[in-house]
C-alpha cells in the first residue's frame, strides 16, 4: 500500500512542475501587458495634454523684430478661378527684325556684336560688293543725263520766249537792222537766220512795190513788170507767213520733247536711287567726288534702336544675298504666347486689353502682368489650340525671349467666397496649411483645405473662420521653426 501511494507521487511531480510553470509564464506576461497599458496611458495623456502647444509657434522678441510678420484677416473675397496655361516669351514683331545683306559681297568690318545697345543709325558692318558699286554708278550716269536733258530744256525754253518776243517786234514793221540790233545778244537757235532772211525778202518785195507803184500810172514801166513785182511780193510774204508757222510749231514741239526728256531722266534718276536706297537701307545722297574705292562699300545700319540679339558672321567672311547678319530687337516690350486648348474655350472670357498674370519660374520672386494683345482665330491642327498674345512691359530688362512661363487664364465667373492670399497657404507632406495669429508672438498651425484660386486668392473650404488673424508674410520663417521644434 505504502509502496503504490509512493508510485503516484513520484509519477504526480511532474505534473505539478509542469502546472507551477505554466502559472508562473501566465503571471509574467499578465504583468507585461500591465505594464504596457500603463505606459501607453501614460504617454497617451501626456501627449493630450500637450497636443497644442505641439502645432505652436512661439517667437522671441529678436526672431519676431527680424521675422517682418505680416497678418490679415480671414474674409469674403471676390475670386475668380484661373488656369496655368505654358507659354514662351517671344520678341514684339513690331520691335524685331532679322537684318539680312541685300547683295553679294565679303565682310570688312563688323562692328556689334550680340547684346550691344546701338542706336538708329548706328553702323553695324560693313560689306564691299560690286553690285552696290554699279548701283552707285548708275546714280551718277542717271544725274549726268538729267543735267543735259535739264539744260536742252532751258536753250529751247529760252528759244520759244525769245520768238515769241521776235514774232511781235516783226509784225510791228519794225526795220530788219533794228531787229538784228534788239536780238543780237538773244538766243533764236537756227529760226534766226529763216526768219530774218524770210523778212527781209519780205520787206524787200514791199518796197520794191511800193516804188514802182508811182511809175505804173505814169505809164514808165510796163504793167508787166508791175505784175511780176506783185508776184514776187506775194510769193516773200508767203514764204515768211510759212517760215514764221513753221518756226513756231517746230519750237513748240521741241520744247514739249525735251521737256518729255527732262521727266524721263528724272524718274530714271529717281529709280536708281530707289534701288541704291533699297540695297542700303538707308538713304544716300551720292557725290561726283567719291572716291572710286568707296563706289562698292555697303554700310549696314541699325533702322532703330535696340540690342544686338545674335550675329551669324564674322570680319572678312564671303556673304551672299538674303545672309542673316543680325537679329536686332527693341526689347522694352515683349510678347507672352500661350496656347488656348479646346475644353478651356468656353469658359475663357479674355478680351483685348484685358490685363493678366503669368509667372515665369526662372525669377520666381517677382510677379509679372501683361496686357492682351489678340486671341487669335485659327484653330492649330498640330495642337488644336488658339494662341494668345500678350504685351508685357521690360523696361528693367528681367524678361528674355526664349523664357518658359505659366499664363494664369480666368476662367469662369468671379465668385464671392472665404479666401486667403496664396503667400499665407504652406504646402508639407502633401498637406496645406497656414499660421494664425494666437498672439502677438504666438502662431498656431492650421490645416486647410482650398478650393478655386487665383492670382490673388484662394478659397478656403475647411479649416478657417471668418476673422481669423492669418499670416501673409514670414509664412516661411514659421514653417522653419515649426520643423526645428518637430526634430527637438
Amino acid at each position: 500500500m505504502a509502496m503504490n501511494i509512493q508510485k503516484l507521487i513520484i509519477k504526480a511531480v511532474p505534473v505539478f512542475f509542469l502546472l507551477g510553470m505554466m502559472a508562473v509564464g501566465w503571471f509574467m506576461v499578465h504583468e507585461l501587458e500591465t505594464t504596457g497599458k500603463s505606459h501607453a496611458m501614460e504617454e497617451g495623456g501626456s501627449a493630450e495634454q500637450s497636443g497644442e502647444s505641439v502645432n505652436l509657434v512661439t517667437l522671441s522678441d529678436g526672431k519676431l523684430r527680424s521675422a517682418n510678420i505680416k497678418i490679415e484677416p480671414v474674409q469674403l473675397r471676390m475670386v475668380q478661378h484661373h488656369h496655368l496655361v505654358p507659354g514662351r516669351i517671344r520678341y514684339d514683331d513690331e520691335k524685331q527684325i532679322n537684318l539680312k545683306t541685300p547683295v553679294n559681297g565679303i565682310l570688312i568690318d563688323v562692328l556689334k556684336k550680340p547684346g550691344d545697345r546701338v542706336q538708329q543709325g548706328d553702323l553695324l558692318a560693313v560689306i564691299n560688293s560690286s553690285e552696290i558699286g554699279q548701283a552707285r554708278a548708275d546714280v551718277l550716269k542717271r544725274r549726268s543725263e538729267l543735267k543735259i536733258v535739264t539744260r536742252t530744256y532751258d536753250r529751247e525754253k529760252k528759244i520759244a520766249d525769245n520768238l515769241e518776243h521776235l514774232f511781235v517786234e516783226l509784225n510791228n514793221n519794225k526795220s530788219i537792222s533794228d531787229v538784228e540790233k534788239s536780238f543780237a545778244d538773244m538766243t533764236l537757235g537756227m529760226y534766226r537766220q529763216q526768219i530774218l532772211a524770210a523778212y527781209s525778202k519780205d520787206i524787200l518785195a514791199k518796197t520794191l512795190i511800193k516804188k514802182i507803184q508811182p511809175l505804173a500810172n505814169t505809164g514808165s514801166v510796163s504793167g508787166r513788170l508791175i505784175r511780176e513785182r506783185e508776184s514776187d511780193q506775194q510769193i516773200a510774204s508767203a514764204a515768211y507767213r510759212a517760215i514764221c508757222d513753221q518756226a513756231k510749231f517746230s519750237c513748240v514741239q521741241t520744247k514739249m520733247q525735251a521737256e518729255s526728256d527732262v521727266a524721263d531722266a528724272n524718274r530714271r534718276l529717281r529709280i536708281a536711287r530707289q534701288y541704291l536706297e533699297t540695297m542700303l537701307g538707308y538713304r544716300e545722297e551720292v557725290s561726283e567726288s567719291i572716291p572710286a574705292n568707296l563706289l562698292s562699300r555697303l554700310e549696314i545700319r541699325a533702322p532703330f534702336a535696340g540690342s544686338i540679339e545674335t550675329r551669324s558672321f564674322a570680319r572678312t567672311e564671303r556673304v551672299v544675298r538674303s545672309d542673316s547678319l543680325f537679329i536686332l530687337a527693341d526689347t522694352s516690350t515683349l510678347y507672352v504666347a500661350a496656347d488656348l486648348r479646346e475644353n478651356d474655350w468656353p469658359a475663357v472670357g479674355i478680351k483685348p486689353g484685358q490685363i493678366i498674370n503669368f509667372q515665369v519660374p526662372a525669377i520666381s520672386d517677382h510677379a509679372f502682368s501683361a496686357k492682351v494683345h489678340y486671341v487669335g482665330r485659327e484653330v492649330s491642327t498640330a495642337s488644336n489650340s488658339i494662341p494668345l498674345i500678350a504685351v508685357v512691359d521690360n523696361s528693367d530688362r528681367k524678361l528674355r525671349p526664349g523664357m518658359f512661363v505659366r499664363v494664369a487664364v480666368p476662367l469662369g465667373k468671379r465668385q464671392e467666397k472665404l479666401a486667403v492670399r496664396p503667400a499665407s497657404i504652406v504646402q508639407h507632406n502633401n498637406e496645406q496649411f497656414v499660421f494664425v495669429a494666437i498672439s502677438d508672438n504666438q502662431f498656431q498651425q492650421v490645416k486647410i483645405s482650398t478650393g478655386i484660386a487665383s492670382q490673388e486668392w484662394v478659397e478656403i473650404t475647411n479649416g478657417l473662420q471668418a476673422g481669423q488673424q492669418v499670416v501673409i508674410e514670414g509664412v516661411f520663417l514659421l514653417k522653419s521653426e515649426l520643423l526645428l521644434e518637430g526634430e527637438e
